[in-house]
């Protein structure tokens, strides 16, 4: 019996053993899990504000978003939208149902379900350029980049797409084309010839300059603007090319030669210009070619003919002053001859014949003043100028002293002419010879010469009024012609006017009247100012 009171208690002490090495094992366990718990709470605290932190900052990204973006379901319906997509389509998410069919432009719903199947089936699509409509209907350009959302076990659940506006940007590029097609439609129809060139190399060219070489587009793409220019020319160009590379100009224009395919030469006008890169350096250069070659060869047989009549003039002038000097001998001679019989046979010349010598001595006076006027006439271009400034109302006094001025005219200044700059010798001879006409010309018992001015921004506008004879209509041009005189007197040589009218031009005026038979004649003359 104690034999088993003692084996029974032995047993209760190792169950207590037990029981108390269990006790002690749970609690480490629970304390351990206690430990786990807090941890994996602390944990999953930090896992939510990492998650919310990146949620957060996803949502800004996604707000932010310059293009739209939405994110829909595999029917279509759109779940989610960014601020630039709302913008961009009219639509609130928030508030209203939206299907990505809605939004397609009629006449592009084949090409849009072709695109859809697309993304299906590859997973995503790209560079989708169609047209949409609004909420508000309006129409416009995007392009879309689009890709699937697929769960953990690989099936799609969802498509998201980026949609950029290129409404503005494909119009842009629309008129760009269009404007760029009507260049083209003018440069290869321009009759100026037009090419293109990159380094000497002919790039592109038009019509009209294949046909002012004549060679075809393949000949040409293979030449340089050496193989059609002339070496000789080269100079003329190498300094407006130096400048163009510097950047000091973007354009230049000369006259050159171009060897045609036929070995013939055309001359032309040729503008270069740059056209040059966002850094400024030359990319191409575009020549713009017209053919000056008719006007080349007028130009040199006008610079031919111009030394040709400066040679004759030239001739005519030494000329005119040789048949003078032989001329105004003989004409001294008789002057001289006929003052002799004069004198010496007076008391026995009758009055016809003393008659008949002064008006002889008349002629031979005319004819000496006839070969002064030949002289004066012949060299007015001649004359060195001496250019000063003249003091016309001082001039014009002197005038009066010097020519024969009868007693029955006056000639008047109402106003005191200006001094302007010029050549002494020719203004007097210029106010002489019209004072001169006019004086000759004056019938009535009391005759006026007025002498008046005015001015422009560019001349100085001079009359010479008389109340003289007048002038036909029919003789008003002729008056100014060489040996041309209103009749036959002994005060006209006929050279005066054209005298004045030459004077006129050399100072790039011009000159005309105005006159009534009976009453008198006005000169109007213009002389240009700082000539």
């Amino acid at each position: 019996m104690t034999d088993k009171i003692e084996i029974l208690q032995r047993a209760l002490e190792r169950e207590r053993k037990a029981r108390k090495q269990a006790e002690s094992i749970l609690e480490e366990k629970a304390l351990e899990l206690y430990e786990l718990n807090k941890q994996l709470k602390s944990s999953n605290d930090t896992l939510t504000n990492l998650n919310q932190q990146q949620t957060s900052k996803l949502k800004g990204v996604f707000d932010s978003l310059v293009d739209a973006y939405i994110l829909m379901d595999i029917k279509g319906n759109i779940i989610e939208m960014n601020t630039a997509a709302k913008k961009l389509f009219g639509y609130n998410i928030e508030t209203e149902k939206i299907n990505v069919v809605n939004l397609i432009y009629k006449e592009d719903i084949q090409y849009a379900m072709q695109s859809y199947t697309h993304l299906i089936k590859h997973g995503f699509f790209q560079n989708y350029n169609a047209r949409i409509y609004t909420k508000s209907k309006h129409v416009k350009r995007v392009h879309i980049n689009a890709s699937l959302i697929y769960d953990s076990s690989g099936i799609p659940t969802a498509a998201q797409g980026i949609i950029r506006d290129i409404t503005t940007e494909t119009k842009k590029q629309e008129i760009f084309e269009n404007q760029k097609q009507q260049l083209s439609i003018i440069v290869e129809n321009s009759p100026v010839g037009i090419a293109l060139t990159q380094n000497g190399t002919f790039i592109e060219f038009n019509k009209a300059f294949q046909q002012l070489l004549g060679y075809d587009t393949d000949e040409l793409k293979k030449m340089t603007i050496k193989d059609v220019s002339f070496e000789e020319d080269f100079p003329s160009s190498a300094a407006y090319l130096k400048q163009l590379d510097a950047g000091t100009i973007n354009r230049f224009t000369v006259s050159k030669r171009y060897l045609c395919k036929d070995q013939s030469i055309v001359w032309a006008k040729t503008s270069v210009g740059a056209v040059r890169d966002k850094n400024h350096n030359i990319q191409y250069q575009v020549a713009i070619v017209e053919d000056i070659t008719e006007e080349y060869k007028q130009e040199q047989l006008k610079k031919q003919l111009l030394l040709d009549l400066e040679k004759s003039n030239n001739e005519l002038n030494d000329f005119a002053h040789v048949i003078s000097h032989d001329l105004k001998s003989p004409l001294r001679s008789m002057n001289a001859l006929i003052y002799w019989l004069k004198e010496d046979y007076s008391k026995v010349l009758d009055e016809n014949a003393k008659d008949i010598l002064k008006k002889l001595t008349l002629k031979v006076s005319k004819m000496d003043a006839l070969i002064g006027g030949v002289l004066d006439y012949s060299s007015i271009d001649k004359v060195q100028q001496r250019q000063e400034n003249v003091n016309l109302q001082l001039l014009v006094n002197d005038i009066k002293k010097v020519i024969f001025i009868p007693k029955n005219i006056t000639i008047t200044i109402p106003r005191k002419l200006p001094t302007i700059f010029g050549d002494q010798y020719r203004l007097q001879q210029l106010f002489q010879n019209i004072l001169n006409n006019a004086v000759s010309y004056i019938d009535k018992e009391k005759g006026i010469v007025e002498v008046s001015f005015s001015e422009t921004n560019t001349h100085w506008e001079f009359q010479i009024k008389d109340n003289g004879i007048g002038i036909e209509k029919r003789h008003q041009e002729k008056i100014f012609e060489v040996f041309q005189s209103l009749e036959h007197s002994e005060h006209s040589t006929g050279i005066g006017l054209s005298i004045v009218k030459k004077i006129v031009a050399f100072y790039e005026g011009k000159i005309w009247l105005q006159s009534k038979v009976g009453k008198g004649t006005t000169f109007y003359f213009t002389i240009k100012k700082n000539s």
